[in-house]
């Protein structure tokens, strides 16, 4: 099923909005976590994790963007008739 230019242009605000959501989870996530009042070596274990976390979060919202701006290109070519 081939997509319009208005469909893939959609999708791509689609991904690019979660991209943005995933990101903003991920410094929350490190946010949080540092403002709890926890002191032991769990607790730094556990902020530990949560800045693994964001690293990942970081990652995926790139791809999520990655994909997004393909997606937009290609809308713009299908509209050009490219």
């Amino acid at each position: 099923m081939a997509l319009d230019a208005a469909q893939l242009e959609a999708l791509a605000r689609v991904l690019l909005n979660r991209a943005d959501d995933v990101y903003y989870l991920g410094q929350q996530l490190v946010s949080k976590s540092e403002s709890v009042d926890w002191r032991c070596a769990k607790a730094d274990r556990f902020r530990e994790a949560m800045r693994g976390r964001r690293t990942e979060a970081t990652q995926l919202a790139e791809q999520l963007r990655d994909l997004g701006r393909q997606l937009r290109v290609e809308g713009q070519q299908t509209a050009s008739g490219s």
